[in-house]
């Protein structure tokens, strides 16, 4: 509770201190706005002229995009920076300051780098699930209602730990993460479609070594009333175990990496 209630006053005067020029952070949420606006309306006019993609008609893939956006936004508003400064911190000595604070060093570091902006990509998200969510023959039931919350917050847990798992190496090489491409590149331009779309030995991947399926494919078809991809059948309720497990592996490598840290004497 103590760790807790330190983190919410760090991000609370992290709010402050990013809200200090108005003029500038609503400049950015216009332009996060415009940006992600077109790209959706593209994606929605693209599949509506083909009808369908890969039998996923285009209320359902915005839906898919908007959850998977959705969850990147909320994991990025407290992992972004982190993960951008890895490199500098290890050069500079700015991590020793982490791991002489009365809390966790990673906790530490992810309120202190709290990224206020990523509330542009939520509210754009949200009015692109109400659109999606109006449009779909989906009956919304408590229980339908609850299972969209929890593939939000799973989404986003596993967002932010993959985002960590790939970037973390950065602070042994002190440069860019060798496996930063694998959340940047793989994440970013593949998954915001239904993976059923790519060969089978990609669905694996994206099902096993990397999951990011679980982000958003798999849980989203049990509102959808879909079985595709490895296993379905098992696979669309696995987002909460993936999640977890996923916990576990990124405090596994933190501790790893940073058990062998050395200041930089700064």
């Amino acid at each position: 509770m103590h760790t807790f209630l330190l983190f919410c006053k760090i991000v609370k005067y992290r709010f402050r201190s990013i809200i200090e020029y108005p003029g500038a952070f609503i400049g950015g949420l216009a332009a996060q706005w415009l940006a992600y606006g077109i790209e959706m309306m593209m994606l929605f006019l693209i599949v509506w002229n083909f009808g369908t993609l890969a039998g996923w008609v285009p209320e359902e893939v915005i839906f898919l995009y908007a959850l998977w956006l959705l969850s990147y936004a909320i994991a990025a508003s407290f992992t972004f920076n982190i993960c951008r400064n890895f490199p500098q911190m290890a050069i500079n000595g700015s991590l020793d300051e982490a791991f002489i604070r009365p809390m966790s060093p990673i906790v530490y570091l992810i309120a202190t780098t709290y990224n206020l902006g990523y509330i542009s990509h939520i509210m754009i998200t949200t009015a692109a699930l109400i659109f999606s969510i109006s449009r779909l023959t989906v009956v919304w039931s408590v229980l339908n209602w609850f299972w969209l919350f929890l593939l939000i917050i799973t989404g986003a847990v596993i967002q932010g730990c993959m985002m960590l798992i790939c970037d973390m190496p950065a602070l042994r090489t002190r440069s860019q993460s060798p496996t930063g491409m694998f959340f940047w590149d793989v994440n970013w331009w593949l998954i915001q479609y239904p993976i059923s779309i790519y060969p089978r030995p990609v669905q694996l991947l994206f099902t096993s070594i990397l999951p990011f399926g679980f982000i958003g494919f798999y849980p989203v078809q049990v509102l959808l009333g879909k079985q595709e991809g490895i296993l379905p059948e098992i696979t669309i309720w696995l987002s909460p175990v993936v999640a977890v497990m996923l916990i576990f592996i990124t405090v596994l490598c933190w501790r790893g990496l940073t058990s062998r840290y050395e200041s930089a004497g700064t």
